[in-house]
């Protein structure tokens, strides 16, 4: 008896039901992660400075922090010894995954992931079950964690800068950075990474790799006629506005591909703009899609509640003796005397008081039929259509009595335009300004690169030159044909500032490239090019 149910079959189900929640396997999970500098905290005192930002998905200790970035460089250190010039970049462990990237000198993003496991019963030469416990390591590839790293770095480097340049400043590694300098640092590595860090998603490992290894940006293939019309668009825009743009990038809504850039925008800023302004987009289809759903519910409930308002104010216009007074009459109470079948006639001036005689004298049907009429068209008025507060055009914002609101398109940096909440629970369309500064490796027209007669010197300042970004204002531009227009403009040029505090600048914008350009005219090109390249794949 025993024996059958240890090892028969029901029994066996049994045990598999008793242990079914440990079995089963169990995604990748982020650990934690950090971004540190040693030099910052050379002696003991100050070890703590080190680190720069750190999240885990659980409360850590001050000291268990400590002693996990004196892990990271102490490997770090041993893998330096034999390979000097390639710093460690991973390190594999039966549980845990460590990652590391220097994206600057100095700086290290450092993050371990828990691995996968699979959990589930075998028998072993006995015949006796039991439980093993299998740690997937092969599920996470090396390649795919760095590059989403250096993902993560490009993508702050894009709205922030480089590490250095907000920690040292102008100065470079040889100053000394102050208190508020570090804060500021650590603000928008706190800022950024705390919000992006755990959206990873290990499962989606193979797609991860694709984008981030790869880091490719489709391209639409259009006419050369058309990439030409384009390009004298863009040489058109620099002129018109006294070279204060110097990049343009346009992209495909539907396919996020790559139709035009500037040939002075480097291809790395691209794949780091096309990432943000696709974001950017989806935000903002998704606040349509939201705010239409809004006007929906709100344009029903509105129906629904007039609806119940007249039904309300109709029920009340009809007073209890209108009801009653036909009950009460039609019924004669016991000795009653008997009414007579013709109706006296009525003196003009008499009351109109509720009398048996009419109650009599006209069919039931017809008397409700007919007061009800009357106290539909004098007490109960007619309802009133829906309140237009969410569906009706809002009233213009205007300057010189020019409405400064694109026609063709909508802004989605700068002047937008965005909805809020009045204190009715109405919602208005206002305009208001939202500048986006990005930090670029493509320089400006106004930058003036120094040269050396020396070959150490101009070696070195290369490498400045590299490291040093370019700092532009993002202005997005989406067609009502859904091709995203980005503009670049450098913060260096002294016309930038007063361009865009101008609320004219961005309708100008928009009439430059329609009516005299023939927007329009290009992008329908644009599009007919890609509609026929998609149906011959």
């Amino acid at each position: 008896m025993t024996t059958q149910s240890l090892h028969g079959d029901s029994p066996t189900k049994d045990n598999d039901n008793t242990h079914s929640p440990m079995l089963g396997k169990t995604s990748p999970m982020l650990s934690y992660f950090c971004v540190y500098n040693p030099s910052l905290g050379t002696t003991e005192e100050n070890t703590k400075d080190q680190i720069l930002y750190y999240t885990a998905k659980k409360v850590v200790p001050a000291d268990i922090k400590m002693r996990q970035v004196g892990l990271a460089q102490a490997l770090v250190n041993f893998a330096s010894a034999f390979s000097a010039s390639k710093p460690a970049q991973n390190v594999h462990t039966q549980k845990n995954r460590m990652v590391f990237l220097q994206p600057e000198p100095g700086f290290w993003m450092y993050m371990c992931v828990e691995l996968g496991i699979l959990k589930r019963h075998i028998r072993d030469s006995q015949g006796k079950e039991k439980l093993v416990t299998e740690y997937l390591d092969a599920q996470l590839s090396d390649q795919a964690l760095e590059a989403v790293l250096k993902l993560g770095y490009e993508q702050f480097k894009l709205l922030h800068g480089t590490f250095s340049a907000i920690l040292y400043g102008e100065g470079g590694a040889e100053t000394v950075p102050n208190r508020q300098r570090r804060r500021s640092l650590m603000h928008c590595i706190e800022e950024f990474f705390s919000e992006w860090i755990w959206k990873w998603d290990f499962d989606r490992l193979d797609t991860m790799v694709f984008s981030a290894v790869f880091n490719g940006v489709q391209i639409q293939p259009i006419l050369r006629s058309n990439y030409l019309k384009i390009h004298a668009l863009d040489a058109a825009i620099q002129s018109k506005f006294s070279h204060a743009m110097d990049h343009l990038l346009v992209l495909d809504t539907e396919e996020g591909g790559l139709v035009y850039r500037s040939t002075s925008l480097d291809i790395k800023d691209v794949c780091a703009l096309r990432k943000y302004i696709l974001k950017r987009v989806e935000k903002s289809m998704m606040k349509e899609k939201e705010a239409k759903q809004r006007q929906l519910e709100h344009e029903q409930g509105e129906i629904k509640t007039n609806k119940f308002l007249a039904l309300k104010s109709f029920t009340k216009s009809l007073s209890q003796s209108q009801f009653l007074g036909y009950f009460t009459s039609a019924l004669p109470s016991k000795g009653a005397i008997p009414l007579p079948t013709t109706e006296p006639a009525m003196p003009e001036d008499a009351s109109l008081e509720p009398s048996t005689e009419l109650s009599q004298e006209m069919p039931f049907s017809s008397s409700f039929s007919s007061s009800s009429s009357s106290l539909l068209s004098s007490s109960a008025p007619a309802p009133e259509p829906a309140s237009a507060s969410a569906s009706a055009p809002t009233v213009p914002i205007t300057v010189n009595g020019v409405d400064i609101h694109p026609q063709h398109g909508k802004y989605l940096t700068g002047l937008i335009q965005t909805t809020c909440i009045d204190m009715n629970g109405d919602e208005k369309s206002i305009s208001r300004t939202e500048m986006v500064h990005v930090y670029l490796n493509s320089k400006s027209g106004l930058d003036t690169p120094t040269h050396s007669s020396h070959e150490s010197t101009h070696t070195t300042s290369q490498q400045q030159q590299q490291q040093s970004l370019t700092e532009y204002v993002l202005i997005i531009y989406k067609h009502r044909n859904n091709l995203i227009w980005s503009f670049l403009l450098p913060t260096l040029a002294q016309e930038t500032e007063d361009i865009l505090s101008d609320p004219m600048f961005y309708r100008h914008l928009e009439d430059y490239m329609v009516n005299d350009q023939q927007l329009d005219v290009i992008t329908e090109a644009v599009l007919d090019n890609m509609k026929s390249s998609q149906e011959k794949r």
